[in-house]
């Protein structure tokens, strides 16, 4: 049978062009709603909330528009850590228009605070969610349903979930948010069920993601361990997993002359990163390594790259991943709120991080970049507004939220900060919003590029060489003059 062969370099021009195709079908068809407009026009997240507020009441008259500015004002809100204020807000966005994305946050909100008479109110609202057509069907309803059920006594509830044939935890690639946060949930519950497989092979993945460090997740694979015919101890086999997830990294670190360095934040957290060092006098580049999968295995393309530009480069494992996951730190992979203090944290972490790179570099007047993967980005753009030694800013493979789209753009306005933005071909409406950021910016102020390699964050510098040339290319007139002062705004 003859089968066509095609050309890599044809068959990444084939997606690209998809692509761009669809990028224009987007942006030609439906105009942005005014609520949607607000997420790129606010200022901060308490300008957005505030906009949003006058937005809604301002359109009382229509439920589907003032329903959408009460769901992002609830999501803004959660994010700011009041859980109060967001549940109101739901609850304002369900009676205007009863979208799933607003029940769904609030069943997410009330199991997570788990106040008195949260877990009625998910149940009642789960139970409305199920009943609809095709509610059973959908991943999220069912772990969500089965969650609630089963913390109000319902055992057959577990079941489904534990079936390695027909959970959803269980299926890679079963559309599923926060799949760790939901294995950490029902790994206990296996445990108490009998279940010891199923405990094992939800608790122990997170073992290697925190490297042992989460007293927690320890304790719950330990647990989980016993009886189990793994041949070693539960102790030896975390050290061989740890190992194991370290070995690749800790190899090409190595050989790349990395050594890894303790970061003391301001609030006094310890944090790990390595440092890779360049030329003498060189800028550092300051990379946040990504919360899910390995630092090095993500970052190696875009850590070569920088160095062959002739950059140092300091890879920080943020709050609760890997090195920097502790008692004080539990892992990232299973927080629930507060996202906007978070950034806000790693961006002061990341300016932290600067000065112990350049101690360890003898630099008395250090200068880079910072760089954030994925969902950093916000993180990266505050330390750079904040901080005048980080010159400009690189966002690989950026993943902005929707209420931080007008923050970070505001951000960068205020600041004149230069910013690289590297985008891939698999998430378009992501780089749609990318798209309508940079066209608010100055155009001498942002640098866009598309990966033709598929992923996310980092690895979308894989590509070739030229991936990454592109980025240093454009550092090196960047990092070569001071930051630009923006223009005063019109009063």
């Amino acid at each position: 049978m003859f089968r066509p062969s095609f050309p890599r370099t044809f068959v990444a021009a084939l997606v690209l062009a998809l692509v761009g195709l669809l990028r224009a079908a987007l942006s030609a068809a439906e105009p942005a709603s005014p609520v949607q407009n607000l997420l790129f026009a606010a200022d901060d997240p308490a300008d957005l909330r505030a906009r949003l507020l006058a937005h809604a009441d301002s359109v009382s008259a229509d439920a589907l528009d003032a329903g959408e500015a009460w769901y992002w004002a609830g999501v803004s809100w959660e994010r700011a850590g009041h859980a109060d204020s967001a549940l109101v807000a739901f609850g304002r966005a369900r009676a205007l228009r009863g979208n799933l994305e607003e029940t769904l946050a609030e069943i997410d909100l009330r199991i997570a605070r788990r106040s008195a008479g949260d877990l009625d109110s998910a149940a009642a609202l789960a139970a409305r969610l199920a009943a609809q057509p095709l509610g059973r069907l959908t991943d999220e309803v069912r772990l969500r349903d089965a969650w609630i059920r089963t913390q109000r006594g319902d055992a057959a509830a577990l079941s489904p979930i534990l079936d390695a044939r027909r959970s959803p935890l269980f299926r890679p690639h079963a559309g599923i948010a926060r799949r760790p946060l939901w294995a950490w949930r029902f790994a206990p519950l296996a445990l108490a069920a009998g279940d010891g497989d199923a405990a094992w092979r939800l608790a122990s993945p997170l073992v290697a993601d925190t490297r042992g460090r989460d007293p927690e997740v320890t304790r719950l694979a330990r647990a989980a361990s016993v009886g189990r015919p793994i041949g070693t101890d539960y102790d030896h086999w975390q050290q061989s997993a740890i190992l194991r997830a370290d070995t690749t990294e800790l190899a090409g670190l190595v050989g790349l002359g990395a050594r890894l360095l303790t970061v003391k934040a301001e609030d006094g957290a310890a944090l790990a990163a390595w440092y890779l060092p360049g030329p003498r006098e060189a800028p550092i580049a300051v990379v946040t390594a990504p919360i899910e999968g390995e630092a090095l295995v993500a970052c190696d393309s875009l850590i070569v790259q920088l160095r062959r530009g002739g950059l140092a480069v300091v890879l920080l494992d943020p709050r609760g991943v890997r090195r920097s996951a502790s008692a004080t730190e539990p892992a990232a992979l299973l927080r629930t709120d507060g996202q906007d203090g978070a950034q806000r944290r790693l961006a002061r972490d990341l300016s932290v991080t600067l000065s112990v790179a350049a101690r360890a570099a003898g630099t008395a007047s250090p200068r880079g970049l910072a760089v954030g993967v994925g969902p950093a980005a916000m993180a990266a753009v505050l330390a750079s507004a904040d901080d005048p030694r980080l010159l400009a800013v690189l966002l690989a493979g950026p993943e902005i939220a929707p209420t931080e789209r007008g923050w970070l753009r505001a951000t960068l306005a205020r600041s004149g900060t230069p910013a690289f933005f590297e985008s891939g071909p698999e998430n378009v409406f992501e780089n749609l919003a990318i798209e309508r950021i940079v066209a608010e910016l100055p155009p001498t102020q942002t640098r866009v590029a598309d990966s033709r390699m598929p992923g996310h964050g980092a690895a979308l510098f894989r590509a070739d060489a030229a991936e990454g040339g592109r980025v240093t290319a454009w550092l090196a007139g960047i990092l070569k003059r001071p930051r630009a002062t923006p223009p005063s705004r019109p009063r």
